[in-house]
C-alpha cells in the first residue's frame, strides 16, 4: 500500500514539475516577446522620426497630401494611437483590462481618428515631434512595467500579445511607407 501511495505521490510531483516547467517556458516566452515588442516599438518610432525630421515643415503641413491628411496629420494620428494605447496600459496595470473600450467598427475608428487629428492640428510640428518622442518613451516604459501574465490575460477581451503589434509598430510602419511614397513622388516632380 505504501509503495502505491509513493508512486501516486511521485507521479503527482512529476506532473506538477512538468506543469511548472511548461508555465516557466510560457513565462519566459512572454518575457522574450515583451523584449522584442519593446524593441520594435522603439525602432519604429526612431525610424519615423529620423525620416520626417529631414522633411521641410512647409511640405509636412500641406493638406491632402496623403489621402485627406497632411503628413503632419498622419503623425498626429500616430500620437493619438499612442495615447490611446497608454490609456489601455493604465487600465491593465490597475487590473481593469476588462474596461478597455475597443473600436466596435471601422466607422467608430474613423470617428476617433477624425476627432483626434482635428484636435491635434492646433499643435505645431516641432511640439508634435517632441510629444511623439515623449509619449512613445512613456508608452514603452509602461509596457515594460506591466505584469508578464497580463500580456496574455484571458480576462481581457483581447490579450496584449494579439493587439499591440498594430498600434505598437506595424501601423506606424505602414503610415511611414505612405509618407515616404508621398515624399518620393513629390521629389520627382
Amino acid at each position: 500500500m505504501a509503495a502505491r501511495g509513493s508512486r501516486k505521490t511521485a507521479r503527482r510531483a512529476s506532473k506538477t514539475a512538468r506543469r511548472a516547467r511548461r508555465l516557466g517556458r510560457r513565462a519566459s516566452g512572454l518575457a522574450s516577446w515583451r523584449r522584442d515588442a519593446a524593441q520594435r516599438m522603439v525602432a519604429s518610432r526612431r525610424e519615423t522620426l529620423s525620416f520626417v525630421r529631414r522633411l521641410p515643415e512647409t511640405e509636412m503641413v500641406q493638406p491632402r497630401t496623403i489621402g485627406d491628411w497632411s503628413a503632419k496629420d498622419v503623425l498626429a494620428h500616430l500620437l493619438a494611437c499612442d495615447e490611446e494605447t497608454a490609456r489601455r496600459f493604465q487600465l491593465i496595470a490597475r487590473g481593469r483590462g476588462d474596461r478597455i473600450k475597443w473600436f466596435e467598427s471601422m466607422a467608430h475608428a474613423d470617428r476617433f481618428n477624425a476627432r483626434t487629428v482635428a484636435q491635434l492640428r492646433r499643435v505645431g510640428l516641432r511640439p508634435l515631434l517632441r510629444r511623439l518622442t515623449r509619449v512613445r518613451s512613456d508608452l514603452v516604459r509602461a509596457f515594460r512595467r506591466l505584469p508578464t501574465a497580463s500580456l496574455r490575460d484571458p480576462a481581457h477581451a483581447y490579450p496584449v500579445v494579439e493587439w499591440l503589434p498594430a498600434p505598437g509598430w506595424s501601423h506606424e510602419r505602414d503610415h511611414l511607407a505612405e509618407i515616404r511614397a508621398w515624399w518620393s513622388h513629390r521629389a520627382r516632380r
